[in-house]
């Protein structure tokens, strides 16, 4: 999840909030101060959209390289 992340912050446009978020996700305690980062600079929704639009990435690749259907659950709920 650090690589997700990691990206996620390179994609912030504002370079002054990009360069205090790299700093925030280096060394213990990462995680958290990142979402206080994320608090700050407004940026939550953005980052659970990000994050798990690439998580779904994640497991559909995983599944076509192990030969195993991908059915998307989303459409299930309501």
């Amino acid at each position: 999840e650090y690589r997700i992340v990691e990206n996620f912050v390179y994609l912030v446009p504002i370079e002054e909030q990009r360069e205090e978020m790299l700093n925030k996700i280096q060394g213990r305690g990462a995680f958290s101060r990142f979402k206080r980062g994320l608090e700050r600079f407004l940026l939550e929704e953005e980052w659970y959209k990000y994050r798990d639009a690439e998580i779904t990435k994640f497991a559909q690749e995983w599944c076509q390289e192990n030969n195993i259907q991908y059915e998307n659950g989303s459409e299930n709920q309501i």
